[in-house]
């Protein structure tokens, strides 16, 4: 049996109706009871009302923020009498009760008057039914909408879903029209996407529904949960470099995740410097985590080599991990001087030969020393059986000469090629920002053409390379080699 309908306002402006088909009803937030309104100034068993001979009471069951009719808050189980259309109030939510019109003829004309009033205050009827299991995302559900005319005239009704992301629902007739104390049953599809925009946990919602007729809407609130999913994503950017790499990992699911990140290689002969070992992540949030790789042993000489490597990141509690791999590439940093250092220690040794002989060919007679006595002269006779004076050899240079070769180091090219070593021109060397003919750099081979020449700071030689002829210093202030004899 109906015995009417008690509409309910939150604060927030929405508003939902609740048939009632029982004389005595408990109004609460819990879920036993026959009104359930979720609001937090609601207790879980506030109030209960009656009707009895077509006569509505209502008590409040020890609430902590009361019960109130017509603004007066009621003492705690105490029957009130409440007239129909009269206002209550369930802590800060506003409600009202509309008897049915088979039971108005039990009351004072007063009563009915009122109960005309509201009457012709809310012509529309809505009961909405929310889903009873929690949602899979991705996964279709329904929820079903009563509506109800209660005016005197034929109404057209639109019915439309809010508070929720466009697309998640889907009206089966979002216009319908009913005669007066007509009712119908609309199916609401609830579908939401399977990604981290559908959240886990419990989403409200609102069907409104709009008389074309007096251009009033009507509201009730539904409830939608989602069931949480994971979902992990990772990639290693770039996928191949020197030494500095960035894990980028992704929560694709609805429900926060921690991972932890590890790294390996299988021969063991890279070491890993990972910024976090363990990130959380919201639904839909992406963390870029700086990782520096490098071999744990490092080689001077020696060709390039690549080693490959793997990054995994593993959610806490998942049972499978995501891994990117990538490859580290090395480079010897002494490689490119190799042959400019074994020329130098060529050079070396052969200088060091030719000085140790020239000091000792004396003392043992080897070929190629000059004597002691002076050559003979046309005022003198030789003496008899006397070797003849040979001319002492002139040995080869075993430095930086004039006519030999040699290569350019320590000038490695940086952006625009202002770090290579300048060739200036000029009858003598001279710095001037004006004098610059160009730059060379590291390995450029050239031919000692005139010098040493020095300005009191630095050595200066006539050089012919790269297409320019000009003068270049051998070395800096500090000694660092610019210049190097090469065979």
């Amino acid at each position: 049996m109906e015995y009417g309908t008690l509409r309910v306002a939150t604060p927030d402006g929405q508003i939902r109706e609740y048939p009632i088909t029982e004389p005595s009803v408990v109004i609460g937030r819990a879920d036993g009871n026959q009104v359930v309104i979720d609001h937090v100034s609601v207790s879980r068993r506030h109030a209960q009302m009656v009707i009895e001979s077509g006569r509505v009471t209502i008590s409040d069951l020890g609430s902590g923020t009361g019960t109130f009719v017509g603004g007066q808050r009621l003492p705690a189980n105490t029957p009130t009498i409440v007239e129909s259309g009269q206002t209550m109030r369930y802590g800060d939510v506003e409600a009202r009760f509309v008897l049915a019109e088979a039971l108005r003829g039990d009351q004072a004309p007063a009563a009915r008057s009122a109960a005309s009033a509201s009457d012709s205050e809310q012509t529309i009827g809505v009961t909405l039914t929310s889903p009873s299991a929690p949602l899979a995302a991705g996964s279709p559900t329904t929820a079903t909408v009563l509506v109800q005319n209660r005016g005197n005239v034929v109404d057209e009704l639109s019915i439309a879903i809010v508070d929720l992301p466009e697309g998640w629902a889907k009206v089966s007739r979002p216009t319908i029209s009913l005669v007066p104390g007509a009712r119908d049953e609309i199916t609401v599809v609830l579908q939401t996407p399977r990604d981290s925009t559908a959240t886990a946990g419990e989403h409200t919602f609102s069907v409104a529904v709009t008389s074309k007729v007096r251009g009033r809407e009507v509201r009730a609130l539904g409830k939608l949960t989602i069931l949480p999913f994971e979902g992990f994503k990772l990639a290693l950017q770039p996928p191949k470099a020197r030494r500095d790499f960035k894990v980028v990992a992704s929560n694709t699911g609805n429900t926060p995740i921690t991972v932890a990140i590890s790294a390996a290689d299988e021969a063991n002969e890279l070491t890993y410097q990972i910024e976090t070992e363990q990130v959380e992540l919201q639904p839909g949030e992406e963390r870029a985590i700086p990782v520096a790789v490098q071999p744990k042993s490092k080689k001077l000489f020696g060709p390039a080599f690549a080693r490959a490597f793997r990054i995994e990141g593993r959610p806490t509690g998942a049972s499978a991990a995501s891994t990117a791999d990538g490859q580290i590439s090395v480079r010897p940093p002494l490689e490119v001087y190799k042959w400019p250092i074994v020329g130098l220690l060529v050079l070396g040794l052969l200088g060091g030969g030719a000085y140790g002989y020239a000091s000792n060919c004396k003392d043992n007679g080897w070929p190629g020393c000059s004597s002691d006595k002076k050559p003979a002269t046309s005022d003198e006779t030789p003496t008899p059986g006397a070797s003849p004076t040979t001319a002492q050899a002139t040995p080869t240079p075993t430095g930086l000469h004039v006519g030999g070769n040699a290569v350019i180091m320590n000038s490695d090219p940086v952006p625009n090629n202002t770090n290579c070593l300048a060739v200036r021109s000029g009858e003598t060397p001279r710095i001037a920002p004006d004098n610059v003919l160009g730059r060379l750099c590291t390995g450029t081979k050239v031919a000692i053409k005139g010098g040493p020449a020095s300005d009191g700071t630095l050595t200066w030689w006539q050089i012919e390379g790269g297409g320019f002829t000009g003068w270049a210093a051998e070395k800096s202030a500090d000694g660092v080699v610019w210049i190097a004899p090469s065979p």
